[in-house]
């Protein structure tokens, strides 16, 4: 491949142009001076005195003798014909020594300004040094006229010629005369020696039509050039007869080397005019640049460097701006008719280009075509500037030819103009290809633009690329397959060989047809026998039409990519995330843990596909794929995986899709991620294991609008080979329906089980899942019917065959998983209305029985008709297809009072192909309740009476005060009439009791703490009565158990409450302390109330109430002692809960509870007094207890109650004591019984201290 304009093709022989006409004018000059010398110069030899001369001065001894000439400093010529200065040897030495001079000449015939000759005098001349040396003042030569060089030498010996301005001289030329080669220093070693130029002064060199530095070597002669920052050059080459290739600097060697050492600044203008430049026919070539460089004109190169048989080398640190058209910065050749290597470092600034370049500029540009290798480094920033309709500006090109070409690049990079590129090599036949990106970015504009371009035509040569910065490209055309000028962040493309693209930057932005990284082994008809390996980090944006994220191609070579990093494709249609592909069934891996976006038809987030070979992917980011015929994941080969553990989705809805161009032999996916939609196949071998979350839905965009509209049947195929199988350990799931969005609903292909029609799909109603052609599914996870949603009617049907609702031969395994399903939890039969598992037949594993959990979405409970309630349809009519122990219920269900259970066939034992749930007790169809109801009354109950209480519960004997030696005598001092008290109680319960129909039964076990403070007032109706007033407080909780008649479950209910009271007590006290008491209290209670049913989810509700109480007695005296207290007590309760619904949905209301209770009961008790003063009086009481309170809840509005029995009965026995002064106490045990098996035990016990 040849690039640039042919005007410099080394192999045209424009560029060695000059040597011919510069040994014309040499021999032309010898003539003239011989014709002139004695009009125009006078000669002398030495040193020329010190004033103004209108003519010059030559020295030319006779053969054999050195030739010497000086100036000192304040001479001036100013001249009109031959050359100013002349020192010429003939076959000897010959010197020019300047210092403080000035020279101007003028036409008509003016030639060189200082001007050393050596010539030959025939046979065999000793080698003879030519020097001008040009040392302290400061120096001019203006040219004008017919005048050719400022400074020249013409060494035709094989000695050196050298020009020397020594550092603190100025040395300015203006050498403008119009015409071709006309320099400010020219050395011409036409017979073999070196050629040096040496400026290490200052001043400003100009020219028009010829350069400002020119150094030609012959033979084995090396040319070198040096020149220092003071220096500055301006090469015009406007003139349209003088427009060959002019620098600032121009070195020329043909056998030795050609070397450029440059710090001055230089200006070229027009056409050809460049920098530097530095050329050799078989030498090597060296520029080392740090001025800065500008040219303006067509192919005005920066530095120019030339060796079609030499090695180049151009390290630059300085500024290189160029604006003609094909004007590059850096622009090196080589390798025609040899093995010379190319390196070129640039750690200056380039901008080459204008918006008028149609040629195509380049930054750095090297054209090898030999055997040599090519080596690019540096980390100058670059801009160029281009045409946006043609030519190609690219930033960094390498077209290499046999050798190993490499970029190491960390500047950045900007590129306008058509088809422009970052850095790009092209290696024709044979090498390596090794590009290294480090720099911050790299940006090109306009279309088939691209970032980093590397390819080898060689069958055998490798590419490696490596970026770590920013790319962006912009454009709008191309390919994309390799083959025409797509538009790619990355692209690497060998023939066959290895390639490898390692991308670490941040990002890469590319719009137009293409990728953003693209590695092929395949290109041009190449076999692909390689293989190919991408990695990447960074974000990729690809945001044209047919544009990928990641492109690969092999033939029968292995592809491995990964990617850690996000990418985005935009493109109307074939916009993959990443597109893997090879044509020859090489292994094709993809490892990805970025997240994946697209948007188009056919725009897969990872599309990979070999003929016949392993395709693997594996997923652990999030992919959201485009609509039409893409996919999240598609794959194709001869065996084929897919394992995930990110997400996978796409706008089509198809999740993963296998086998995407022909049946391949196996098909597996391992997810333990989330896949949402379709996972299909057509005749592999499948087999899906799912640990994590499948969702299975299609919900499809058919638009391209990027939104979804179209809600259809969720037929999920695996195709037709006999072995596929679905191994659920995870959650799969039906897809609930969106609130909005759906604008068109397709229920084709539904399948109605047992015909019911509240299972047609409809919208904002039941969805349809279809898992077809799976021969085994097997179920230790979750299958989730319910989809999460609040509608009945799902229906989800796993087969083996091809259509629905036949028997496709397939089973279905249950393996200790669930199963969720909604249910409206009625009556059934005809009513029948609940999600639906559908399977062919049905078995049980190792794992165990499927557990069936049903949520009930809007029942209220009702004792079932005819079979119940159907939640799995066995296809398959034998009882083999049916396993007994295939479902259960994974937790009670229940609605209202009723409780389900689950039933494998007929109410009448006939058929085993349907399970459904019946709230019928065996063998009677009577209703089956649930325990909870027990619960429930027994924690209205429990709460209403937690408080309730007799005098003598809460004081013991209240007589005592007289006899604690208390003063009870009337006195003024009416502190000594209120002794105070504090007492604390304890009561412990155990209780149980049945409902009125024998359906319930409880069991409580309550604890009571109890306590207060009171004082007593002792004269209110006479001398001995007393009042006693008080505050009390109360905490109190009960553990209930219940159960119902024919069903195992129980269910626990629990009460904590806090009250609040105060109590009045009036005490007759006649001379025997005996006679009337009336006792009242008041409280207001606080509970917290809860109820756990076996495997459902706890109920917690709070109550509150208050509660009054009025009691009489009075003790009557009987024989020894004894004394008999009749008594009377009624209470009234108050208790209320607010109405709630519990996490199953039953509503829990009607509790509040409000009545009376009443007492009758008789005590008798007996005191001993021991003879320090202590007192034990043992008593038995009776009671008859009446509760006449609301005792029924009702559940969603049905209302059952009578839990306890309306009276009970109860004996208690007790001892109260005077244990000291100030102490008192008080116990007892009672037993109550009643109905309805009511039966309790009491244990109370008391203390009070008085003062």
């Amino acid at each position: 491949m040849r690039f640039g304009p042919a005007a410099h093709d080394i192999q045209r022989g424009a560029l060695f142009r000059r040597p011919a006409s510069a040994i014309a004018i040499s021999q032309c000059i010898a003539l003239t001076i011989a014709s002139q010398d004695s009009d125009a110069q006078t000669a002398l030899c030495g040193v020329v005195p010190v004033g103004q001369y209108t003519s010059g001065y030559f020295c030319q001894p006779t053969a054999g003798n050195a030739a010497s000439l000086s100036t000192t400093s304040g001479t001036t010529f100013s001249t009109t014909a031959g050359h100013v200065l002349r020192a010429t040897g003939v076959g000897a030495n010959a010197t020019l020594n300047v210092s403080g001079t000035a020279i101007s000449t003028s036409p008509p015939s003016a030639l060189n300004g200082m001007y050393v000759q050596i010539t030959n005098p025939g046979g065999a001349a000793p080698a003879s040094d030519a020097r001008i040396v040009i040392d302290g003042g400061v120096n001019s030569v203006t040219a004008a006229g017919a005048a050719l060089d400022a400074i020249a030498i013409a060494n035709a010996t094989s000695g050196s010629s050298s020009v020397v301005v020594t550092q603190g001289t100025t040395l300015t030329i203006d050498n403008r005369v119009l015409g071709n080669e006309h320099d400010g220093i020219d050395i011409n070693a036409s017979g073999g020696g070196n050629a040096l130029v040496s400026h290490s002064g200052s001043g400003t060199i100009s020219t028009l039509g010829g350069n400002g530095v020119w150094v030609k070597a012959t033979g084995a002669g090396n040319a070198v050039a040096e020149v220092g920052s003071g220096v500055s050059f301006v090469v015009d080459n406007t003139d349209t007869s003088s427009q060959g290739n002019h620098a600032g600097v121009h070195t020329r060697s043909v056998d030795g080397s050609s070397q450029i050492s440059n710090a001055a600044n230089v200006q070229a203008i027009g056409r050809n005019a460049f920098g530097v430049f530095a050329e050799s026919t078989t030498g090597n070539v060296s520029v080392q640049n740090s001025g800065a460089l500008t040219t303006n004109g067509v192919n005005g190169f920066g530095i120019r460097a030339v060796s079609p048989g030499g090695s180049v080398t151009v390290a630059n640190t300085g500024a290189i701006t160029t604006s003609g058209g094909g004007g590059h910065g850096i622009y090196v050749t080589n390798g025609t008719t040899g093995n010379g290597s190319v390196s070129v470092d640039n750690r200056g600034t380039l901008r080459v280009g204008t918006t008028a370049d149609d040629t195509g500029s380049r930054a750095i540009y090297v054209l090898s075509q030999g055997t040599g290798d090519v080596s690019i480094t540096g980390n100058g920033d670059i801009v160029v500037t281009g045409s946006a309709t043609a030519g190609r500006g690219y930033g960094i090109i390498v077209s290499a030819g046999s050798g190993h070409a490499s970029v190491n690049y960390g500047g950045s990079i900007e590129a306008h103009g058509n088809g422009a590129g970052g850095i790009r090599i092209d290696a024709a036949s044979a090498g390596n290809v090794d590009i290294t990106y480090t720099g911050a970015r790299i940006e090109t504009f306009n279309s088939n633009a691209n970032g980093i371009y590397a390819t080898t035509g060689a069958a055998d040569g490798t590419v490696t690329i490596r970026s770590q910065g920013t790319i962006v490209t912009h454009s709008d055309a191309g390919g994309g397959d390799g083959t025409g000028v797509g538009a790619f962040g990355i692209q690497g493309l060998s023939q066959g060989a290895e390639v490898v693209i390692q991308n670490t930057g941040p990002l890469i932005d590319v719009n137009g047809s293409g990728a953003a990284i693209l590695a092929s082994n395949a290109y041009l008809g190449g076999l692909g026998h390689g293989d190919v390996f991408v990695t990447n980090t960074g974000a990729l944006r690809a945001r044209g039409n047919a544009q990928q994220g990641i492109r690969t191609l092999t033939g029968t070579g292995g592809q491995s990519i990964v990617n850690d990093g996000p990418i985005q494709t935009s493109g109307a249609s074939g916009s993959q995330g990443i597109w893997a592909n090879s044509t020859g069934g090489g292994t094709v891996s993809v490892a990805n843990t970025g997240a994946i976006s697209t948007l188009g038809t056919g725009s897969s987030g990872i599309d990979a596909q070999t003929t016949s070979g392993t395709v693997s992917v594996g997923n652990a980011g999030a992919i959201s794929a485009g609509w039409g015929t893409s996919a999240g994941i598609q794959v194709n080969g001869g065996t084929q995986s897919v394992t995930n553990s990110g997400t996978v989705a796409a706008l089509s809805d198809v999740a993963i899709r296998g086998d995407a161009q022909a049946a391949g032999t196996r098909f597996n996916v391992d997810n333990s991620g989330q896949v949402t939609g379709l996972v299909t196949a057509t005749g592999a071998t499948t087999t899906i294991n799912n640990t994590g979350t499948w969702t299975l839905r299609n919900f499809a965009d058919t638009t391209g609008s990027g939104v979804k509209d179209t809600w259809r049947i969720a037929a999920n195929s695996l195709g037709t080979a006999s072995g596929n199988a679905i191994v659920n350990a995870g959650v799969l799931s039906l897809a609930a329906q969106p609130t909005t969005g759906i604008a068109t609903f397709d229920a084709t292909g539904a399948y109605l089980p047992l015909g019911y029609q509240v299972n047609t799909p409809s919208p904002g109603g039941p969805v349809q899942g279809q898992l077809l052609g799976v021969r085994t599914f097997t179920n230790s996870g979750i299958v989730d019917v319910s989809g999460g949603g609040k509608v009945a009617g799902n229906v989800l049907v796993i087969s083996g065959g091809q259509t629905a609702g036949n028997d496709g031969g397939g089973r279905y395994v249950s393996n200790g998983g669930r199963l969720f399903l909604n249910s409206v939890l009625n009556e059934g039969g005809a009513n029948s209305h609940s999600d639906m598992l559908v399977v062919d037949a049905a078995a049980t594993g190792t794992g165990g029985a499927t557990r069936i959990r049903v949520s009930n979405v809007g029942g209220d409970g009702a004792l079932t008709t005819g079979n119940g309630i159907a939640l799995v349809d066995i296809l398959g009519t034998a009882p083999s297809a049916s396993d007994s122990g295939a479902f259960t219920l994974d937790r009670r269900v229940v609605a209202g009072p009723y409780e389900y259970r689950l039933f494998r066939g007929a109410e009448d034992g006939s058929g085993t192909n349907v399970w459904y749930l019946r709230s019928d007790r065996e063998p009677d169809p009577e209703p089956l309740y649930r325990p909870e109801i027990a619960a429930y009354l027994a924690n209205q109950r429990l709460a209403g009476q937690m408080f309730v209480h007799s005098l003598h519960d809460r004081l013991g004997e209240p007589q005592y005060v007289n006899e604690q030696g208390f003063n009870m005598a009337r006195t003024d001092d009416r502190a000594s009439d209120k002794p105070k008290s504090g007492w604390l109680r304890m009561v412990g319960k155990w209780e149980r009791s049945q409902s009125a129909n024998g359906l319930f039964n409880v069991r409580t076990n309550a604890f009571l703490l109890h306590g207060g403070l009171e004082f007593a007032d002792w004269s209110m109706l006479s001398e001995t009565d007393r009042v006693h007033v008080g505050g009390m407080l109360s905490y109190g909780t009960a553990n209930s158990n219940a159960t119902a008649q024919g069903n195992p479950a129980h269910a626990q209910g629990k009460v904590e409450g806090w009250s609040l009271g105060a109590y009045a007590t009036w005490y007759q006290n006649d001379e025997h302390k005996l006679g009337a008491y009336v006792d009242s209290w008041v409280q207001v209670g606080w509970f917290n109330n809860q109820v756990d049913g076996d495997t459902l989810d706890a109920a917690k509700y709070h109550a509150g109430g208050f509660a009054v109480s009025g009691e009489t007695g009075y003790a009557i005296p009987l024989h020894g002692d004894w004394v008999v207290e009749p008594q009377a007590q009624i209470i009234y309760i108050d208790y209320h809960e607010n109405d709630f619904t519990e996490p199953n949905g039953t509503r829990i209301g009607g509790a509040n509870s409000s009545g009376l209770v009443t007492r009758l009961g008789i005590r008798t008790h007996r005191t001993w007094v021991r003879d320090d003063g202590r007192r034990f009086q043992p008593y038995f009481t009776f009671n008859w207890w009446r509760t006449t309170t609301d005792s029924s809840v009702s559940f969603n509005a049905l209302p059952l109650g009578t839990m306890y029995p309306r009276d009970r009965f109860e004996a208690k026995l007790g001892l109260n004591a005077l244990l000291g002064k100030r102490w008192t106490g008080w116990a007892n045990v009672s037993g109550s019984w009643g109905q309805q098996d009511y039966r309790q035990l009491a244990v109370r016990g008391g203390v009070k201290y008085t003062w």
